[in-house]
């Protein structure tokens, strides 16, 4: 389980956002934490061998171009994040 809350503000507007991330291992297979870690260098690695990524350099997976389709894709493996606004005031 990984969970973030992250709370936000833009034009004088506030928004709490909760974000969890369930995993699990597979039976005779790899561990959660083996897939979670490995899974997003596959993709991304990939991405970049194919040209899918034109960003060239040392980068961390901030900006869109990068984590986007990587992220699309661990969807497709059953790796993804759920998210959802929290009410205001919440702690």
């Amino acid at each position: 389980v990984l969970h973030h809350r992250f709370e936000t503000e833009e034009g004088g507007s506030r928004r709490r956002i909760r974000s969890t991330l369930l995993a699990f291992g597979e039976p005779d297979g790899d561990s959660a934490m083996a897939r979670t870690v490995s899974l997003p260098a596959a993709v991304a690695a990939v991405n970049i061998l194919d040209r899918r990524v034109g960003l060239t350099g040392v980068r961390i997976p901030v900006e869109p171009e990068v984590y986007e389709p990587i992220l699309e894709e661990l969807a497709g493996m059953g790796i993804r994040f759920e998210e959802e606004e929290e009410p205001a005031g919440r702690d």
